[in-house]
């Protein structure tokens, strides 16, 4: 807050102003702002087009097969950004949804029977199969 107050005035309108990807650089400049954190508050606050990478989001990817070549937070964010329209209400949808499917159903041990991309899964019309799911890896 004191770096917010000291460089923005308190100014919410000031800090979203500034180029995304120098705010992200600030952000992350703050002790204890790290890369999710940092992304969070520019696409939830700052309605800013960056897509959020958590564990729920790499645990469900990994799963259905969807990863990229490195297993570190830029390649994944990179993964979203290079296959989906820059879109901060898309971005927002996605993420939400991905997290709350990792919280109730692709969980560390998931409940494959009832998850959405499950096509033998009795709710479910279509879908895609998940490479792993089944193993609960």
């Amino acid at each position: 807050m004191e770096w917010f107050g000291e460089s923005y005035d308190d100014s919410l309108d000031k800090l979203f102003s500034v180029d995304t990807n120098e705010l992200r650089r600030q952000l992350l400049g703050i002790y204890g702002v790290g890369e999710e954190t940092a992304d969070a508050i520019l696409l939830y606050a700052g309605n800013k087009p960056v897509f959020v990478i958590d564990a729920y989001t790499r645990r469900i990817m990994g799963r259905t097969g969807f990863k990229p070549p490195k297993d570190n937070y830029a390649d994944w964010q990179k993964l979203f950004m290079d296959n989906l329209p820059a879109d901060v209400s898309l971005f927002n949808e996605y993420h939400a949804l991905l997290v709350r499917l990792g919280k109730e159903t692709c969980r560390p041990r998931p409940l494959c029977e009832q998850c959405c991309l499950n096509p033998s899964a009795k709710h479910v019309g279509q879908g895609f199969p998940c490479r792993n799911l089944h193993r609960g890896k």
